[in-house]
């Protein structure tokens, strides 16, 4: 994947222009909540919108969905996405140091670009269209203090949003700027060198105008990392020497009135690849990646009546990639693998109550992809490796029915039919029976398909010297099953538990044709997942939360029956956060665990146990707010597994088989609000 050089100071001061006609806000003004401001009955009970795109009550979802909300980002120190998501049962994250990549319910390669889950930003698509990646890590272009909350919907979820959307949908829901009200400066200094600095200002009032703005960035130096394989004389002993650094910008925009939402953002990041990649020559100071995203939308949300409710939007979207590559050893060629896509989709639904105990969706969505550049060429000299461009254009309409059998019993059954210019049709159905067993206790029974569309790089990457296309790809598909129960005893206890079974068929892999040795990509594989999940939260009325969860899960190659790589068998998480001194302060703990895994080069990387603790406190009538965290408390030593793209330029290459991760780091940070 690709660096572009800087993203034009031009380009984001035009995506802060477009702020009057960008992004929608998937709920109308009514669902826009403050979740700061709840309290505890209607927090257990909260309506999220992601499943169904409607507001429902997470106990009448066709899903076990889990969110994460602003004031948990805030007290628990998350930096990311990627720290979000590491909160969430049946999720672990995989960092290469270079990008993040989730796993879900123990199905999860190493360096697939988050491919096979979709990423929303106010409902709608953040993944690119060149390499389908879902970006989670520091390259994601909105920063996390301007989030009001991540609802993450596990399982298949193309019934509703498509392509992607196999493993699960992640949807990231900004803040108002009558929730944020105000002006808010902050600074932050962290490990390696790390200081970052952040200004919001949000407005809202009672004519119903709103409006949020922000800006943030980051500079790391980051640290000397060690790789064994790479350990000699000639490549400094193992030691990449300060080439972990990291650097970003980002603007967000965000304005509403009445029923027109719209917002735009814009964001670049800049990494240093310290592990040596496909082939290069490890601990060069001139590799590294830049990402750079932006986006401008509109929409529009209005009653056509007394039951019939009208969502249209329009979405602009564009994303840049530029790899800076060091393959031949002292030498002053450089290679730079770049790629660019920019989209056009536009959205029309409908939600329709006039029918007695029904809740009707139906929508239409069209997308023209304008652009999906790849392209592969040495400089000084200069020689050109790969030059490709394919548009495509996708359509697909979709119908849902929320269906009241009685007071106990629900039937959620759905249908989406996609289809583009590469991979033909698509029809992926969803059913969910949800039955009200008793007042307080709630059971689901669910059954989907999903699929993924094969995207540009693995059809049409192709160079003269490693590898080839192939158009012919089939699109990857999931079958899933599930059973939920949920329990509400109290007012501030609730408790879950699921079972699940997946099933994976032509999954896409890189692999080798033994005809020509050429690397290409192939629909070879097939795969099993089962396993259960439990979740139990508590809410005390002084304010201390705790919420813990294990899951157990085993994946396995549907064919031989191997044990999936990177796929770790038990995960167990726990959250405990505790207000002191009339809630002037609060402290946070988390503990993670996630047991051993197979690397892709045949090891093992050990399981490991890690602590977070993050205080939080606020003076002057809540303007101040200071923070410290400490991220692996204890110091733990503990690695991820590398994929097969991480190996050098040696001869015989030499591939890694684990990534060694961060001991323990802090942060501190400090904010004022103006009021």
């Amino acid at each position: 994947m690709t660096p572009t050089p800087n993203l034009p100071l031009r380009a984001i001061a035009l995506a802060a222009a477009l702020a009057s006609m960008a992004q929608p806000v998937v709920a109308g003004p009514d669902h826009q909540q403050d979740l700061n401001a709840l309290p505890i009955e209607q927090l257990l009970n909260l309506e999220i919108i992601t499943a169904s795109k409607f507001a429902q009550k997470i106990s009448e979802a066709p899903s076990s969905v889990s969110v994460i909300t602003a004031d948990d980002i805030r007290r628990f120190g998350y930096r990311t996405l990627a720290d979000i998501l590491r909160s969430v049962r049946g999720v672990y994250v995989t960092d290469d140091r270079n990008y993040s990549y989730v796993g879900t319910r123990g199905s999860g390669r190493p360096g697939d670009f988050n491919t096979r889950l979709l990423i929303l930003v106010d409902g709608r698509r953040l993944n690119d269209m060149v390499y389908d990646q879902g970006a989670l890590g520091t390259e994601f272009p909105i920063d996390v203090s301007l989030v009001e909350r991540v609802e993450f919907v596990p399982g298949p979820g193309s019934a509703m949003y498509g392509s992607s959307a196999f493993f699960g949908v992640v949807n990231v829901i900004t803040k108002t700027g009558a929730a944020h009200q105000g002006t808010t400066l902050a600074a932050a200094a962290a490990s390696e060198g790390t200081r970052t600095a952040r200004i919001a200002s949000g407005f809202g009032d009672a004519n119903g105008l709103d409006l949020l703005l922000g800006a943030a960035w980051l500079a790391r130096k980051g640290g000397d990392q060690y790789f064994p394989e790479y350990d000699d004389a000639a490549h400094n002993f193992g030691v990449a020497r300060h080439l972990d650094h990291d650097r970003y910008q980002r603007v967000f925009a965000k304005l509403s009135w009445g029923g027109f939402s719209a917002s735009a953002y814009a964001g670049r990041r800049t990494k240093g690849i310290p592990t040596a990649s496909y082939g290069q020559q490890f601990n060069d100071p001139r590799s590294q990646t830049s990402d750079a995203y932006a986006s401008a939308s509109a929409a529009w949300q209005a009653p056509l009546g007394p039951t019939l409710e009208l969502h249209a939007g329009l979405s602009l979207r564009s994303y840049r990639y530029q790899g800076t590559y060091i393959y031949v050893p002292d030498s002053a060629t450089v290679n730079i693998d770049a790629a660019e896509s920019r989209t056009v989709s536009t959205e029309l639904r409908l939600l329709s109550t006039a029918f007695r105990d029904h809740k009707i969706i139906a929508g239409v969505e069209y997308a023209s992809d304008a652009k999906r550049m790849m392209r592969n060429d040495d400089l000084a000299p200069y020689a050109s490796y790969l030059a490709s461009d394919h548009p495509k254009r996708r359509v697909a309409v979709y119908l849902q029915d929320e269906f009241r059998l009685g007071e106990r019993i629900i039937l959620n059954a759905g249908l989406r039919h996609d289809r583009d210019d590469e991979g033909g049709d698509a029809s992926n159905p969803r059913v969910a029976l949800i039955y009200k067993a008793a007042a307080h206790s709630t059971l689901k029974a669910l059954y989907g398909t999903a699929y993924r569309s094969p995207n540009a790089y693995e059809r049409y990457y192709a160079t003269s010297t490693g590898y080839k296309l192939n158009p012919q790809l089939k699109p990857e598909r999931i079958r899933t099953y599930e059973l939920i129960g949920e329990y509400f005893p109290s007012e501030n206890f609730r408790a879950s538990a699921s079972l699940f079974q997946y099933r994976f068929i032509d999954l896409i892999a890189l692999t080798t044709d033994p005809l020509d040795s050429r690397l290409v990509h192939s629909n070879i594989d097939s795969a099993r997942s089962k396993g259960a999940e439990f979740e139990a939260e508590w809410l005390r009325d002084d304010g201390s939360a705790l919420k813990t969860s294990v899951s157990l899960q085993y994946a396995r190659n549907g064919v031989s029956g191997e044990w999936l790589s990177n796929s770790p068998r038990q995960l167990f998480k726990l959250n405990y956060a505790k207000p002191f001194w009339r809630d002037t302060l609060r402290a946070a703990l988390e503990c993670q665990f996630t047991s051993r895994r197979r690397t892709t080069a045949g090891g093992q990387v050990g399981g490991f146990g890690l602590l977070n603790l993050t205080v939080l406190s606020y003076a002057m009538g809540k303007h101040v707010e200071l923070s410290a965290s400490v991220y692996n408390l204890l110091g733990k030593h503990y690695a991820d597994s590398a994929s097969e793209e991480h190996y050098d330029s040696g001869t015989p290459a030499r591939y890694l088989n684990a990534i060694g991760q961060d001991g323990r780091n802090w942060r501190i940070q400090a904010s004022y609000t103006f009021r």
